[in-house]
């Protein structure tokens, strides 16, 4: 049945739903929240639940008309392997919860558009019996697939995507897909097959980036009380895999000896295992070395820096280019060739300077953090690095939604049968 909400929709406010399907990170998450803040702003008045496993899903304020709700959380154990992350239950038992959980607040909240991250299926499959609800309503609502440029070895995803029958998923449930990249930096629609599958359905939107405003170089350098000239800030997202990286720059800092030429901030991020920060903390005996577990306008820190030391995760790369900061970019090993792929395509553009993980040794990364210091042939920029992605996603998700509302008939009320009273 149709409700006075799925029409008037050409200037007025959407129902939105999102998934981010974040079992223990914070990736998807950042750029579902940043979509999800322009929709809220560029359709004013709209209203938009985000559904989220991660289990930090309060770790971001929320602008009014956006919610979140938390289903339980799963790991990432192997390949199809998602155990709960908490609970005492079994994998089956996780699923079922988090699929009827999905399931109802869909059918009760009746978006206008559904917004899926990076799993078009859901993890196991838990989004299909969701898609398929949608796909037999009388006022279908806008689906649509986001995923980043990058998700691994082009081989690894066609061969997985074809035995979990994800094209046709894609194919049967999806209007279109969002790329949230650049064609020029990566195809992603020619490496993984989408581009014979889905023709014309494909849309690349630009990097994702926070817009939330940050503070200039001096006012954060001032804020922060820095008093050499340089700053070199390390961070990792989340965290949660970060401690290999972050070990290292501690010992190489151990190799350059007490007076360092410059003050360091270490930020962990929210989901570093406790062992592994206290170690990073009882080795920060310098007084010009700090070690934070997480913060609030994380781009600030970045924009105080004169070097920025991170893994090669989407969010962290593209916060950096968005900022023209240098970086020197440490991928993590795997379990996905994502981050090794992205580094090298950002260092082949004179974006990042790259460090791999088989060069990780304190001697190496000690060398290449004095060297950045000092380098000024890079960052290059170019015009086809787009970082417009949160805003063109947007923007693209409310035409098509206003264009699907345009496109409906309203079903006719029966009469109503006049009451006889006796």
């Amino acid at each position: 049945m149709l409700t006075d909400l799925d029409f008037g929709l050409d200037d007025g406010p959407i129902r939105a739903m999102t998934y981010s399907h974040d079992g223990f990170g914070l990736g998807h998450l950042r750029r579902t929240s940043s979509i999800a803040r322009r929709l809220a702003q560029d359709a004013p008045g709209s209203s938009v639940i985000m559904l989220v496993g991660c289990s930090v899903g309060a770790f971001f304020e929320l602008p009014p008309g956006i919610d979140f709700i938390k289903i339980p959380s799963i790991l990432k154990a192997d390949n199809g392997v998602y155990p709960p992350l908490g609970l005492r239950i079994t994998a089956k038992e996780v699923k079922r919860l988090r699929a009827s959980a999905m399931h109802t607040a869909v059918q009760v909240f009746r978006p206008h558009l559904f917004l899926v991250d990076h799993v078009p299926t859901g993890v196991r499959g838990e989004l299909l019996p969701t898609l398929r609800m949608l796909r037999e309503r009388g006022d279908q609502p806008v689906v649509a697939l986001g995923m980043r440029d990058i998700l691994d070895d082009p081989q690894t995803v066609r061969k997985l995507w074809r035995r979990e029958k994800t094209y046709k998923a894609i194919g049967d449930y999806y209007d279109e897909v969002l790329v949230y990249g650049c064609r020029e930096m990566f195809d992603a629609a020619a490496e993984y097959g989408l581009k014979a599958e889905l023709g014309k359905r494909i849309k690349y939107c630009g990097y994702v980036c926070s817009e939330e405003p940050h503070l200039s170089k001096e006012e954060m350098r001032e804020h922060l009380q820095v008093r050499k000239d340089k700053l070199i800030v390390v961070t990792a997202g989340g965290g949660y895999d970060a401690f290999p990286m972050m070990q290292a720059c501690m010992e190489a800092l151990r190799l350059l000896g007490k007076n360092l030429p410059f003050e360091i901030i270490f930020i962990t991020g929210p989901l570093m295992r406790c062992g592994d920060r206290e170690w990073l903390r009882k080795h920060a005996e310098r007084a010009e070395v700090r070690v934070l577990s997480h913060v609030h306008g994380k781009a600030n820190y970045i924009n105080a820096a004169d070097l920025v030391i991170t893994m090669a995760g989407y969010n962290s790369l593209a916060e950096i280019v968005s900022l023209k900061k240098k970086a020197l970019v440490i991928p993590r090993r795997g379990p996905r060739a994502e981050q090794i792929m992205r580094a090298r395509i950002f260092a082949e553009r004179g974006l990042v300077d790259a460090l791999y993980p088989s060069e990780l040794i304190p001697k190496a990364v000690a060398a290449r953090m004095m060297a950045d210091l000092e380098r000024t042939d890079y960052p290059r920029f170019d015009g086809t690095v787009n970082l417009s992605g949160g805003r063109q996603a947007a923007s693209r998700l409310i035409e098509l939604t206003r264009s699907r509302a345009l496109s409906l008939e309203p079903v006719k009320k029966p009469a109503v049968s006049p009451v006889v009273r006796v």
